[in-house]
């Protein structure tokens, strides 16, 4: 975890030091220019949990480049789910955040307007932590009977280019949407299982991989090597992929 926290704050730090090294552009701002923008992003609240709210705030440096920060609440929808022979109960154990930053690049000839408006490109980093913890009843009785409980955290580090749009709606709001951000991306995670079954242990923890899997593919980049285990932690990389939808407020 200590690594994982070192990582993103020396995603961060890049990103900011890209900003401050980045050229004057000789441009300037229009009296009244709205150059912060506070922003609804819409997407894990869509995707995911009605729960997810996250928020941003994005802050125009220069004409045609701007920094963006995102934080928020972020859990994912496992409880009450069936899946094959196994049922994840409705858990109290969840919870998450995400943080996430970007330094932005308008397109000055593409563009008729100075930032915050119009097309641009992008490097951004993440960070999404979630866990949850559920009781899972087994509801077949050839294959084994009882229940257990499980514990899944998981984590996922990433660093990539976006392309996205901003639409400046008049004076004063914005919808943002990024349609296009691969990246390179770390994927951390575990399992944990307790209670008394009657079969072993493998077989439910390559049952709940199954789940997961059903439930949230991406995370197949996580656990697609071989079985989870409960003894440690897994760790991989992959590819990932950025794209979002955000509401806003300029001024």
């Amino acid at each position: 975890m200590k690594t994982i926290r070192k990582s993103v704050f020396i995603v961060f730090f890049v990103l900011l030091a890209v900003s401050l090294q980045a050229q004057t552009d000789t441009v300037s701002f229009p009296a009244g220019w709205g150059r912060n923008v506070i922003k609804w992003n819409m997407t894990p609240y869509i995707l995911w949990s009605s729960r997810d709210i996250n928020l941003s705030y994005e802050r125009v440096l220069k004409p045609y480049r701007s920094f963006s920060v995102n934080v928020g609440y972020f859990e994912l929808p496992i409880s009450g789910y069936q899946y094959d022979t196994l049922y994840f109960s409705s858990g109290s154990q969840k919870g998450g955040f995400s943080v996430s930053g970007d330094y932005r690049f308008y397109f000055k000839n593409r563009n008729r307007k100075l930032a915050p408006d119009g097309l641009y490109w992008g490097f951004y980093g993440s960070y999404h932590y979630t866990h949850f913890g559920s009781d899972v009843e087994i509801r077949d009785s050839n294959v084994g009977s009882g229940s257990f409980q499980t514990q899944v955290n998981f984590s996922i580090l990433s660093g990539g280019i976006e392309l996205g749009y901003q639409f400046a709606i008049k004076k004063h709001f914005v919808v943002d949407l990024v349609f296009m951000g691969p990246s390179i991306s770390l994927y951390t995670g575990k399992i944990l299982l307790a209670g008394t079954i009657d079969i072993q242990d493998e077989e439910y923890e390559q049952a709940i991989r199954d789940a997961l899997l059903g439930k949230l593919p991406f995370l197949d980049e996580l656990i697609e090597k071989g079985e989870v285990k409960d003894s440690g932690v897994t760790t991989s990389m992959g590819l990932g992929m950025r794209y979002l939808i955000q509401i806003g407020y300029r001024f």
